[in-house]
């Protein structure tokens, strides 16, 4: 009986102690831990064309830096996938509208 109050006893003490040391971490300027500091521009941006002529090969061709808060490397990965699909399909359907109407000038004259 008394070892498991004893072990009660220091289990409560150590949350406490936890909980104390947390609270002193994160009070940012007032604390022992620094807030995290905004990301310095020390890398070039990822640089696309202008909107209308963006061609599926430049999005996947772009490569962001990895960094400590940075956006999680699959899902990134995961859109650019998606919209270099979408692009070429737009451009696909883009390039066959254009014979369209080039057949169709063709016919008429």
């Amino acid at each position: 009986m008394g070892d498991a109050i004893l072990l009660i006893e220091i289990l409560v003490l150590g949350i406490l102690v936890i909980g104390l040391l947390a609270m002193i971490m994160t009070r940012g300027d007032r604390g022992m831990v620094e807030p995290l500091a905004e990301p310095l521009p020390s890398l070039p941006p990822v640089l696309l064309p202008e909107a209308h002529e963006i061609a599926a090969r430049d999005i996947s061709d772009i490569r962001f830096a990895v960094g400590l808060r940075g956006y999680r490397t699959d899902q990134v990965d995961q859109v650019l996938e998606r919209l270099t699909v979408v692009v070429q399909d737009r451009d696909q359907q883009i390039s066959q509208l254009q014979k369209m109407v080039e057949r169709q000038q063709q016919s008429t004259e």
